[in-house]
């Protein structure tokens, strides 16, 4: 009676290198599907409101199972707050890495800075939800404070922190010359962009970054 060996199935021990590649595709993975969350959340916002929009809406429109969500985001409020943030202060925050301003003037900065700044207010669906944001704000105050503490607040920490820190800058108030220069383009992008400013009043937006740029080298020397 011979006795058969049983044999066991083949599986090839996982590398290191294997593990860096799982890694790295599950981290692409992740990021591909929080930009689909955020883009889904923002068009539900922008359709609904904040009040009118739900995890489980935002998941629908996703294409996810609302646990997914979750595994990015812990609330609605987070998931605003993050929308919001990645269409402001995210892509704002290159504009003041290290890498970026190497070999720039601050006049350079300031442009690039202000240039971003209209480009978002004249960006329509930026607009919309703006429109949307404002109309809430008398019934539910608390969706304009997100909207306060996710962009304008950190707005204007990136560039007094870019002021305080730059050797060559020399102003005497560095927090209340960031608020001048962010909330005069606020004010005019406001003003043309959704009161009917470019009909009414119109007015080369460049021109307005020009002065503000030609104040800070008077301030800041």
């Amino acid at each position: 009676m011979t006795l058969k060996k049983k044999l066991l199935p083949i599986t090839r021990r996982r590398s290191s290198h294997d593990t860096i590649k799982s890694s790295v595709k599950l981290s692409e993975y992740s990021r591909k599907k929080r930009e689909q969350i955020l883009q889904a959340a923002l068009e539900t916002f922008l359709d609904l409101g904040y009040e009118g929009s739900s995890m489980n809406l935002v998941a629908e429109r996703a294409g996810v199972i609302k646990q997914t969500i979750y595994s990015h985001f812990t609330d609605k409020e987070t998931l605003f707050t993050n929308v919001i943030a990645a269409m402001t202060v995210d892509q704002a925050q290159g504009i003041f890495s290290t890498k970026s301003v190497e070999g720039k003037t601050p006049e350079q900065i300031l442009k690039a800075f202000g240039d971003f700044l209209l480009s978002r207010y004249s960006d329509p669906s930026y607009a919309k939800l703006l429109r949307t944001i404002i109309g809430e704000s008398g019934r539910f105050p608390k969706v304009a404070q997100l909207f306060t503490r996710a962009t304008i607040k950190p707005g204007i920490g990136l560039l007094t922190s870019y002021f305080v820190n730059h050797p060559d800058i020399n102003l005497s108030d560095p927090e209340a010359f960031a608020r001048i220069f962010i909330g005069s383009l606020i004010h005019q992008s406001m003003q043309q962009n959704l009161l009917y400013g470019k009909t009414l009043l119109p007015f080369d937006s460049a021109r307005l970054i020009d002065e503000l740029i030609s104040i800070f080298t008077l301030c800041s020397t």
